[in-house]
């Protein structure tokens, strides 16, 4: 048990009290969300100014081309917000091993939403009064539900770690 000098008392030798720790990962959840809206819109930009300049690319193995095209550039702008302000970098890793395991975690990821809006875009017909021009959209947001929750786990816990190694 521990007195802090304004007089609280603690029951754990916890450098961060836990509502400091709870209102950090509140804090860290609700950026990580304005990043996937971003992200989003960047992704669904770069895909429909493809189909649209292409003519081409609502279905089939072009819209998994343009979705993957779409996918990295939402990763590019992901990385860069997430290391800086989402989940700050880890000081005592490597940038090059930072974003190698940003990159892994990204690339399955991206099996997971190409995959499952391909699937979506090729495999199930347009419902829920959706049309036809927008369908591809809505499986592109499919795929991003899908991707969102793992990879949230993996860049907190893995890529943005600030743990600090074990002692021998």
């Amino acid at each position: 048990m521990n007195r802090s000098s304004n007089g609280t008392i603690t029951l754990l030798d916890s450098p961060t009290p836990f509502p400091a720790r709870r209102k950090s990962h509140v804090i860290q959840i609700f950026r990580f969300g304005v990043v996937g809206i971003i992200n989003t819109v960047v992704d669904l930009s770069v895909l429909n100014i493809l189909i649209f300049v292409t003519h081409t690319g609502q279905t089939g193995t072009m819209f998994a081309v343009f979705k993957t095209v779409a996918f990295a550039a939402a990763v590019l702008n992901s990385y860069l917000m997430n290391r800086s302000w989402t989940f700050r970098r880890a000081a005592d890793k490597h940038h090059i091993v930072e974003g190698a395991q940003f990159l892994f975690i990204s690339l399955l990821g991206a099996v997971v939403n190409v995959g499952t809006s391909s699937y979506v875009a090729t495999y199930m017909h347009p419902r829920w009064g959706i049309h036809m021009k927008a369908w591809p959209s809505f499986a592109a947001l499919v795929g991003t539900a899908f991707s969102l929750g793992f990879n949230f786990i993996g860049y907190k816990f893995w890529v943005f770690s600030h743990r600090t190694p074990s002692e021998p």
